[in-house]
């Protein structure tokens, strides 16, 4: 069977489009995992913030209310590193996975161009054979 070297250099240049796809699908997740990283960090500080405040806070309080304001304030800061933190999570798992198809993308890739490599291999081999064809024909020819 005859591998057709159009249909091997189409392939390779959908399975490259398809890496470039790929690797820009891992980029876009890489950047927001960096991104929910720094906003759990941001939410941390901001928590640490909340509690090195907390000695003023409470020594000014006057009633139970500010009391209960203040744990509230805490239990807000501790939700939102809670929810910062399962983004996270979120993000590290998208990261793997595009990770994971961009790894399998350029396997693919890879392939394609060994099969693109052995046709013109294979080409270039037959093109020799037919040129060394023709010099011996036309060697044979002068020596009558």
């Amino acid at each position: 069977m005859t591998i057709r070297p159009r249909a091997v250099r189409a392939l390779r240049d959908v399975r490259e489009r398809l890496r470039d796809a790929a690797a820009a699908t891992h980029a876009t997740a890489s950047a927001a995992h960096e991104a929910s990283q720094a906003a759990l960090v941001d939410e941390q500080d901001e928590l640490e913030r909340h509690v090195s405040e907390a000695a003023t806070e409470l020594s000014n309080a006057r009633t139970v209310h500010d009391l209960e304001r203040f744990d509230g304030d805490t239990g807000t800061h501790r939700i939102a590193i809670a929810d910062a933190a399962t983004k996270l999570d979120e993000a590290d798992l998208a990261k793997q996975a595009t990770a994971q198809q961009l790894r399998e993308s350029t396997r693919k890739l890879r392939s394609a161009e060994k099969i693109s490599e052995m046709v013109q291999s294979t080409r270039d081999r037959a093109a020799a054979k037919a040129e060394q064809r023709a010099n011996d024909d036309m060697a044979g020819r002068r020596v009558r």
